[in-house]
């Protein structure tokens, strides 16, 4: 298995997002969340008496990026969805995302949800576009499990360009610093016995060293996850596991941000991993506003 596909293997699971299983997901999710919005009953819907209207709206985009979201709020029942832009498409101030028309009551329960949700997906996927666009197409960007949204965070991660990580601790072996023996050598060891795609993090030179002569003599594929490493490190432990190890691929992960995230991209790792494009990224500025 050459490297690119034995990437995609350990980190690539954008194949769960066209499954049932996540479209039933994302329809609950956004559904609790308008039971949340709404609480008892719209006291303003109901004193302006909008459950025998019917309307139409839009979502504009306010500022300009990529669109995500569109599928998830597609499975919302009970209107009608007109869309002029795809997930993924990238989008212009003042451009109409979509067009909804149904009842008024129904709209308007369920606009703060679309539009968060839309806000939130679209912006995910902005910020992770403009960082892929920073580095080289041989470096990933990865998502991590540091997530407010679940996997419709890593879905939107994905429109962006990058790939999920894992979607669910069911999903792969990745051995962190908590689960960690003293013996760096032992715990792989042990736990190559249990599955053919293994990840280890390791934080200092001397750990990913010694991960790498361990993981030379099991027949297994492994990946380094170099955790809160200066680049400088970085180079000199992929110099010396590239000049004696094959096929051990490299993640660096720890405070990569926008700013430094070429520096990371250029040591040669195989990816890079971000939180804070789950946990803090910017909303895209989107809004709906009645039309006719």
């Amino acid at each position: 298995m050459d490297r690119k596909d034995l990437a995609l293997k350990f980190w690539d699971r954008s194949g769960y997002f066209s499954t049932e299983e996540y479209k039933e997901y994302a329809r609950n999710f956004l559904l609790q969340k308008i039971r949340e919005d709404v609480g008892k009953k719209d006291l303003t819907a109901d004193a302006l008496n909008t459950s025998e209207k019917h309307a139409t709206a839009e979502i504009i985009a306010k500022e300009e990026g990529i669109v995500a979201g569109l599928e998830e709020i597609s499975l919302l029942p009970g209107i009608q969805m007109l869309f002029n832009k795809k997930d993924g498409d990238p989008i212009k101030k003042g451009e109409s995302i979509l067009t909804l028309k149904g009842n008024l009551r129904t709209l308007l329960s369920y606009e703060r949800t679309m539009v968060n949700c839309l806000k939130r997906m679209s912006g995910i996927a902005t910020a992770t576009q403009n960082l892929r666009n920073r580095i080289s197409k041989a470096c990933h960007v990865l998502g991590t499990r540091k997530t407010l949204w679940g996997t419709m965070d890593k879905k939107a991660m994905h429109i962006g360009g990058a790939l999920t990580h894992r979607l669910a601790l069911d999903d792969g072996i990745l051995i962190k610093e908590n689960y960690l023996e003293k013996d760096i050598k032992k715990t792989l060891e042990a736990i190559s016995k249990n599955a053919d795609f293994i990840e280890i993090e390791v934080r200092t030179k001397e750990h990913a060293l010694d991960a790498a002569e361990t993981i030379s003599k099991l027949n297994r594929n492994f990946a380094l996850l170099l955790d809160n490493l200066n680049p400088g490190i970085i180079k000199e432990i992929i110099a010396k596991i590239n000049s004696k190890y094959k096929n051990i691929l490299l993640e660096a992960s720890g405070n990569i941000t926008e700013a430094n995230i070429k520096e990371y991209a250029e040591t040669g790792v195989d990816a890079v991993s971000l939180g804070f494009l789950t946990h803090s990224v910017k909303a895209l500025n989107l809004s709906m506003r009645m039309v006719g």
